[in-house]
């Protein structure tokens, strides 16, 4: 039998004995109220009647008055008394209707007689003696029947209220025994049949959490051949199936993992992985040697445990860390690392991989993966290149100052004139000795920042004398090009801490640029403000403008903008931006197409001091 049809065979049969216990209970109700109600009925109007003879009887007795003009003469009232007799006749008939029992009709006879005997004495009552010999006895005895009557009906209700009172307990007993009988089939029929669905839902309910947990070998047991039975068969079939589909998957998780872990051993580059509480997950041999961790096994040991025991191991993660726990700061993407290989100085750079879970909205972090790949032998190239500049750099010093130097003996007077053509071949010679002059310098500048070894002779300084130092630096450069330098400079400026040498280089390097790709005869804006802060130095042309797209690579080294024309090494704005950022500066550029380009340079507080030349704070 299907499930589908038990239930409706329940609730058929709630329904059923619902229905029956109200039709029983409906029946006895109506059955004790229609005897109540006949009760009622019948004695009620047996009282009145016989209330109503009594009454006429009494008006009858009243119909008789005394004569006046006789002492033994009565005057009879006949109005009253036909009215009375009629009266007494039809209530005698109406009580006659209603007597049902033996005795009551009986007496109802006699009265009947003796209303008749009456009737007779009526007729012939003249005197107060035959009024109170003859008449008054029948009425009496009509009166006494009458009271037979009233007791015999009175008698009668007694008699029936307590027939409704034991047919009242019966009929409570009846239903209150239906009622139990009825509460115990649906009681029992509320305890089994839930059971019978739910414990099959259950046993279903118990299996599907198992297998959720990975229990494959879950099975529900249900014997029984309607749908449940049928879905229990297939559920074990199913389990069954993934269960041996779940044990072919492990068994190629397990080559798959194995693969990768010999991959992970094997891979020349090291290689770590960290859960999101950073325990490490996995830690290649290569990484070991790298970081200079001697521990055979690592495996689930904490990553900020064994920093505290590595040095380079936690400059390898502490940005990782910090990042983990304040929003507001970022790991460095590709960080350099020093350490040490095979008894020699190494470097690699680590790159971070952050793992999330599978779902697109679900961004719960998984873990981390370090990759450390060794670029020693890059930057020991580097290393080489930037010793061969820096040597190559120093050594054409020397040649090209003794060019200058004989330069400046060819334009002596006192050696001899020079004609037109050669003065113009001397400059020349001056002139591109003098830009070699600054490309190696330029070499020399970049080698130092390549290295870290570039030093500041911080002093306190004028910038008013930075400017003029400046200006009169490329005055010859803009009278050559017809280019006009205006300045303007706040009054009241602080003395800063700077390296006057260096701050009036990049200066001088702003202001070059601009005088070479000005139009002639222009204007060039060079300007000095104050802003509690820090001090702005700005310098701005009328020529072209840089495009947009070439304005975040201006500052990165050997960088030149394509079809510019320059000749220059692409070195002064980087070289620029490294002596600025190192004196705790910030170096910008503002450019639109067509209206110039403004570079500037700002000198924050910890640069700017209220203190007077030549002295310290």
């Amino acid at each position: 039998m299907k499930v589908k049809t038990k239930i409706t065979l329940g609730l058929v049969f709630l329904f059923s004995v619902i229905v029956v216990l109200g039709i029983i209970t409906i029946h006895y109700l109506n059955l004790l109220t229609n005897q109540n109600q006949n009760l009622l009925r019948e004695n009620y109007q047996s009282l009145e009647y016989t209330h109503e003879l009594l009454n006429s009887l009494n008006d009858i007795r009243n119909s008789f008055e005394p004569d006046d003009n006789s002492r033994v003469t009565l005057n009879k009232v006949d109005f009253k008394l036909q009215s009375s007799i009629a009266r007494f006749e039809e209530s005698l008939e109406k009580q006659r209707g209603v007597s049902k029992e033996e005795g009551e009709i009986q007496l109802v006879n006699e009265v009947q007689n003796e209303f008749e005997a009456l009737k007779e004495y009526l007729e012939v009552t003249r005197t107060k003696d035959y009024y109170f010999e003859k008449l008054l006895p029948v009425l009496e005895d009509l009166s006494l029947n009458i009271d037979q009557i009233y007791r015999l009906n009175e008698q009668t209700i007694n008699h029936r209220t307590q027939m409704a009172e034991a047919t009242a307990d019966r009929v409570i007993y009846t239903v209150a025994g239906i009622i139990v009988f009825c509460i115990l089939i649906a009681f029992s029929f509320m305890v089994r049949f839930p059971s019978y669905v739910a414990e099959p839902v259950d046993k279903f309910s118990t299996a599907i959490d198992k297998m959720s947990q990975g229990d494959y070998s879950a099975r529900v047991d249900i014997d029984t051949r309607d749908e449940f039975g049928k879905l229990g068969l297939a559920f074990n079939d199913m389990a069954s199936r993934m269960d041996e589909f779940e044990r072919l998957n492990l068994s190629k998780l397990m080559t798959e993992k194995k693969r990768m872990e010999t991959m992970i051993q094997k891979i020349s580059e090291g290689i770590i992985g960290l859960d999101a509480e950073f325990n490490v997950l996995f830690i290649n041999p290569f990484a070991k040697k790298l970081l200079g961790i001697s521990r055979q096994k690592i495996k689930g040991l904490s990553a900020k445990d064994l920093s505290l025991q590595n040095p380079i191991f936690q400059n390898t993660i502490q940005d990782l860390l910090e990042s983990s726990i304040t929003s507001d700061r970022r790991y460095t993407r590709n960080k350099l690392i020093k350490g040490n290989l095979d008894n020699k100085t190494a470097y690699f750079i680590r790159k971070v991989i952050i793992t999330y879970a599978d779902s697109d909205d679900d961004h719960e972090l998984n873990g981390y993966i370090i990759m450390l790949k060794n670029i020693t032998e890059y930057k020991e190239m580097d290393q080489a290149k930037t010793n061969f500049i820096a040597t190559v750099s120093h050594e054409l010093k020397t040649p090209i100052s003794a060019i200058k130097m004989s330069l400046r003996l060819l334009k002596d007077q006192r050696l001899g004139r020079l004609e037109e053509e050669q003065e113009e071949m001397v400059e020349s010679i001056e002139w591109e000795t003098n830009r070699l002059l600054n490309i190696t310098q330029e070499l020399l500048n970049a080698t130092e920042m390549e290295g870290g070894e570039i030093k500041l002779n911080l002093e306190p300084t004028r910038p008013e004398d930075i400017v003029e130092e400046a200006i009169d630096s490329v005055i010859t450069l803009a009278e050559d090009r017809n280019v006009i330098i205006e300045k303007e400079v706040d009054s009241n400026l602080p003395n800063i801490l700077v390296d006057e040498d260096k701050v009036t280089w990049v200066l001088v390097n702003f202001l070059t640029n601009s005088i070479k790709y000005s139009p002639v005869g222009s204007r060039v804006d060079i300007k000095v403000t104050y802003d509690q802060e820090f001090i702005e130095f700005s310098v701005k042309d009328q020529g072209t403008g840089i495009p947009e797209e070439h304005q975040k690579r201006i500052f990165d080294r050997y960088y030149r903008i394509p079809g510019s024309g320059g000749k220059g090494t692409g070195l002064g704005l980087s070289i620029s931006k490294e002596l600025i950022n190192k004196m705790g500066g910030k170096i910008g550029l503002e450019s639109n197409p067509g209206k110039g380009a403004r570079f500037y340079f700002r000198l924050f507080e910890t640069s700017v001091n209220e203190v007077p030349l030549n002295k310290r704070a």
